[in-house]
Order: C-alpha cells, then structure tokens, then sequence
C-alpha cells in the first residue's frame, strides 16, 4: 500500500495504467466509440463500484485484489489539516489579545512593548513575492538556461536541467536574510506570527486541494510537513528546528520515499544508486510534466516550494 502511494504521489506510471493516465483516458484499453457510449452509460449509474474509474487516485491499493475505500482514509487526512486550522486559530487569538492590550498580554509567552510598532498586512507583501518569484525560477529557469548550463560545463542539456533544478532549490535557503532587508517591523512578534498565520492557512488549503486530485502526493506532503509546519517559530532550540524543516522539505521526502520504496520491496540500494534515482525521479517530473502534462512539479514549484520558504522565513525572522 505503501508503494504504491509513492508511485501514484510522485506521478509514476504504475503498470498498465500508467500510460493511459497521461492522455487522460479512465480505462487502459481503447474502445470504439460505441463501445465507450454504452461504457459510460453504465458507469454514470454508479460512479464509485465501477472498474475501470478513471478517478484511480482515489484507491490505496494494499494488493492486487483489494483497495481502501476513500472514506477510512480521508478522515485522517482531515485530521492531519485540523492540526494546522487549530494552530492558525490559536494564532489569531494571541494576535487578538495583543491587539487588545499591548502592554498587558503577551504575544508568544513574553511581554510586549508599547512602543513595538505593529505591521500592517503589507509587511507580508515581501516575503510572499520573493518566496513566489523563487518558485517560478525554480519552474522556468532550468528550462531556459539549459542551453548556457551545456555551454559553460561539461553535462549533457538533461543533467544541465535537473542540477538547475536543485540549485535553484537550496539557493532558497538564503532568503529569510534577503527578505528581512525590505521588512519594516521585522522585530515585531506580530510580525513573525502573522506570516506564520497566513503560512499554515496556506498549506492548508494547499493540501486540501491536491488530496481531490491526488491523494496520494496530499498525505505524503501532509504527514511530513503538518507536524513541523505547526510547531516552527523563531523562539526556542532553532537550530533543531531547521534541520527537521530542511527534513520535510519536498525534495528530502522525495529521497526518504525512494529508500523505504526499496525497503518495501526488499530491493536495498546504496546512497549513491539513490542518489542517482533522485535525479532520476526529477528528471521523470519534468519531462512527464510536459510531455503528458502531469501537474506534481509545477504544483511544487508553483505552490509548496513557496509556502516552505515561508516556514523558513517564520523561523529566521528578526
């Protein structure tokens, strides 16, 4: 069941399905057209029990024989999106208290000062730009710097594209020192507690939305970035904090998942063949992307990339 959450999450073609999925198609054999009007006659009558659903991002599939029905697991799923609705209430209110009496209350456990300037919403307008505009470099530039990355080093245009790629990627860590710069109020606790309000109300509705199309990318972003994503803050033992978000960014879950894949199915692989199967995976992202039009890397780079950038800004915020 594992695996093949892993599979279906990171856009793999899986078996017989796999190339159907790219054109769209809800069987894996192509039938003739009146074959296919009667087909969906009788699938419209139940659109859940027939066999060949073209929605199969729906099903876990433990073995070959069985599935998980979508109403065991999306309980948990919602469960795991409570957490974050929660955390961003429990903000609000302690941004409603300061609000209320500054000089009284407390923001994150410590007096505030009077004098502590409070940031409009605008102050959030910097980081949102920088972390988005990262995301669209991290989508467009690979692509059209391929051509200068073949003529400056010695790599084919294929590996120019996925080490453009991660570049782009770790170079995100060095934003939180480039956004504070363009900041006004950037020592203010509400500062920090807004971002992160608007961060976790983000990934929210992120993971909302993908677990309707794929369920099985939703609850593997979930399970990794939920837990942390709630408790990063610039308060406390930071440099713990940031090896466990540099953990659950989408890229080290994409390598974590390549491992315990091997694992699963008893097929070990060293650090250098998974080394090797991670650019490979990214490779495969892009070139499903557009070729077939999958949607898991653009909704990283577009979408979850940004919002971790966030996180990360939330917990190097001064």
């Amino acid at each position: 069941q594992v695996s093949s959450a892993y599979r279906v999450g990171r856009g793999a073609k899986d078996k017989i399905k796999g190339g159907a999925r790219h054109f769209g198609l809800g069987a894996p054999v192509l039938f003739a057209l009146l074959r296919r009007t009667l087909e969906g006659m009788f699938r419209k009558l139940n659109n859940l029990l027939e066999r060949l659903h073209q929605s199969y991002f729906f099903y876990l599939l433990p073995s070959l024989s069985r599935f998980v029905s979508i109403g065991i697991y999306m309980p948990a799923f919602g469960f795991l999106i409570l957490i974050l609705v929660l955390k961003a209430l429990d903000l609000w209110m302690k941004l409603s208290q300061c609000d209320v009496d500054p000089a009284d209350q407390s923001c994150d456990g410590g007096p505030v000062a009077v004098e502590e300037p409070r940031p409009s919403l605008l102050t959030l307008v910097p980081p949102l730009l920088i972390c988005h505009a990262t995301g669209l470099a991290l989508y467009f530039l690979p692509i059209l710097g391929q051509h200068m990355a073949t003529h400056h080093f010695p790599v084919s245009e294929s590996e120019a594209v996925v080490l453009t790629v991660i570049a782009i990627y770790v170079a995100g860590l060095a934003l939180p020192h480039n956004t504070h710069r363009v900041l006004t109020g950037a020592g203010s606790d509400r500062g920090w507690m807004m971002l992160k309000l608007l961060s976790l109300l983000y990934l929210a509705m992120q993971l909302g939305c993908i677990a309707l199309i794929n369920f099985s990318l939703g609850f593997l972003l979930a399970v990794t970035m939920v837990p942390v994503a709630a408790v990063v803050q610039p308060t406390g033992p930071r440099l713990l904090q940031a090896v466990l978000l540099v953990l659950v960014t989408p890229a080290a879950t994409l390598l974590f998942c390549i491992f315990l894949y091997h694992e699963l199915i008893e097929y070990p692989i060293t650090l250098l063949e998974g080394w090797q199967r991670f650019l490979q995976a990214i490779a495969e992202g892009l070139l499903d992307h557009h070729l077939y039009g999958s949607i898991v890397f653009p909704f990283v780079a577009f979408f979850v990339y940004p919002c971790w950038l966030l996180l990360w800004n939330v917990l190097f915020w001064k």
